[in-house]
């Protein structure tokens, strides 16, 4: 089970939506911190996010165009998927803050998505700045060389090369065959219902497909 200092974080990070005070007879165009795809350039994509206006910001954290339009690109596609729908920045769902790795447990711990190498240190709480012991870790070899924290008792793996019956990211994402947090806590889909973050078909199916090619780290 995570420590109370991450469990902490994570409720603050992925709560509900906060309203946006009224103005005038306009509607909003989205929600306080609500995130979008966009279009950077021809071929890049990115991410744009609400601001306290109403109205979307420009857009942001653009990928580099996809060298090879024929593949899904983990690094053009699957990165700002993961960006704006699993909370990678500050102190996001899925940011290095709720990130421990643990040697008794091969390295596992509360999955971050950012896209840096990360793992050999404590990101938050009483042991911020420590060594973990764990090596640090490429996203990439993350999701497809590290079990799942929450499937102590089998191995499941985020991401199977070839294989999206077996990769538990998909899982997650369908809200189907999860582990258990603990023996009375069940794992919940993501992203959460109540949570500001959101991933379109379309994502999901982009996911899919560069599990299906291989996963690989393009």
């Amino acid at each position: 089970m995570r420590p109370a200092f991450w469990i902490a974080i994570v409720l603050v990070a992925c709560g509900t939506d906060p309203s946006i005070p009224g103005g005038d007879d306009t509607p909003p165009l989205c929600e306080l911190g609500e995130r979008a795809a966009c279009d950077c350039a021809p071929g890049s994509v990115g991410t744009m996010i609400c601001d306290d206006g109403g109205a979307f910001g420009t857009c942001g954290s653009c990928s580099v165009p996809d060298p090879d339009p024929m593949r899904v690109n983990f690094q053009a596609q699957i990165v700002p998927i993961l960006n704006r729908s699993c909370g990678t920045d500050g102190m996001g769902c899925h940011a290095r803050d709720a990130y421990g790795a643990s040697m008794n447990q091969e390295c596992r711990g509360w999955l971050t998505l950012e896209n840096e190498a990360l793992g050999a240190k404590f990101y938050s709480g009483p042991r911020n700045g420590q060594t973990t012991g764990c090596p640090d870790m490429s996203l990439h070899r993350r999701l497809t060389q590290i079990d799942v924290w929450q499937c102590l008792s089998t191995s499941a793996s985020y991401v199977s090369s070839g294989d999206p019956a077996k990769s538990y990211i998909l899982n997650k994402l369908d809200g189907v065959n999860m582990c258990k947090e603990s023996a009375d806590a069940d794992s919940e889909q993501m992203p959460p219902a109540d949570s500001m973050f959101t991933i379109s078909a379309t994502d999901k199916a982009l996911i899919r497909q560069w599990i299906i090619e291989g996963a690989l780290d393009n």
